[in-house]
């Protein structure tokens, strides 16, 4: 394999997101937009243009929770608590690359009724703190068991997604006891790569990767992230819009290349027998990112799924049709019921 072609390789591929998707800048030519729908704006030239200089946690738009901000490890860490505090039944929402607690409204709304619900902003992302942090999955996992620790939650249910599902799973398996159930959407860290393709991935991405990301780039890079843009959906991209002009951008892009490094250099896939919790597992039939288009490109990603299933003991797989990588979002009613009817079955 040619450097150049590793290089074009991991531009058309490098991509785990959960807002939004990053494509390492492309040597071969620019891929046309599909969308099976509008392509959504996300805000006009001139109101992105107008915004203030500003951190990226002040840009964002109004979360629909409130939100709270503690120390952890002398980290400021963002996350809301929605439902009734006294539940023993508690779930722990984790987003993916790019992500941050808004992902997860539409499941919260519901899910809160029924569950203490907590979410975080995982830090380098949202309104979590941001700077050169020594981010990889590790990093995160622990962060978020002290985290726990402090605000006294001894037992939950993880639902990750995307990269927050990889952290669910490496949570899972140094801490059996803490986590009962696990559900695990458009879930990173199953899909198998080859020491030749991680090693494309550590020499390619670069935290100048992100920074370069136009406008219109990120519009057409956020339209794979479904099988068809809900309208709903377009105050993620304004945030990520408004985020290229924020005054801690670099450290967001910092942020970003380390989570990216740090999903494929920890072999989940390896480690997939030890995690041994029923766990739940939903994927768009139509996830453009899972499995990899450019390393995997004859896989489906029910390929994909099953697979994962078979190496984790009490894994069920919930595929949904008409549906990409963000299933909470575009189809957020089967993936209530799904996830609804499994909490039930494994109380």
């Amino acid at each position: 394999m040619t450097k150049r072609f590793l290089f074009s390789l991991v531009s058309v591929l490098c991509v785990c997101c959960c807002g939004m998707i990053f494509l390492l800048p492309a040597v071969l030519p620019a891929q046309p937009i599909v969308s099976a729908s509008p392509l959504p704006l996300g805000a006009s030239q001139a109101t992105l243009d107008s915004l203030p200089r500003r951190s990226i946690a002040d840009l964002l738009l109004e979360y629909q929770f409130p939100v709270k901000i503690t120390s952890v490890k002398r980290t400021n860490f963002a996350y809301i608590d929605v439902g009734d505090p006294n539940n023993k039944e508690v779930l722990v929402f984790l987003h993916g690359l790019n992500g941050y607690i808004p992902i997860w409204n539409k499941t919260i709304e519901e899910l809160s009724k029924d569950y203490r619900c907590i979410a975080v902003d995982l830090p380098g992302f949202g309104r979590s703190e941001k700077g050169e942090l020594p981010i990889n999955i590790f990093f995160y996992a622990d962060l978020l068991i002290k985290f726990l620790d402090d605000i006294k939650v001894r037992e939950a249910t993880l639902v990750g997604h995307s990269m927050g599902a990889q952290i669910a799973m490496n949570l899972s398996m140094r801490h059996t006891h803490r986590f009962k159930r696990l559900v695990l959407i458009s879930p990173t860290g199953i899909e198998p790569f080859s020491a030749q393709e991680r090693q494309a991935f550590y020499d390619n991405v670069k935290v100048a990767t992100t920074k370069e990301k136009t406008d219109d780039a990120l519009r057409a890079d956020f339209t794979r992230l479904f099988f068809k843009t809900p309208a709903s959906a377009e105050f993620i991209l304004r945030d990520r819009l408004a985020m290229r002009r924020a005054t801690d951008y670099d450290d967001y892009c910092h942020a970003v290349a380390r989570s990216m490094i740090g999903m494929v250099e920890l072999p989940t896939w390896e480690m997939l027998e030890s995690v041994r919790q029923p766990t739940l597992v939903i994927m768009g039939k139509n996830d453009k990112l899972i499995p990899n288009q450019f390393f995997h490109v004859m896989q489906k990603p029910q390929d994909i799924g099953e697979l994962a299933k078979s190496r984790m003991s009490k894994a069920t797989l919930q595929m949904i049709d008409k549906c990409g990588h963000l299933p909470q979002w575009e189809h957020p009613d089967a993936v209530n019921i799904a996830i609804i009817e499994f909490l039930n079955k494994e109380r």
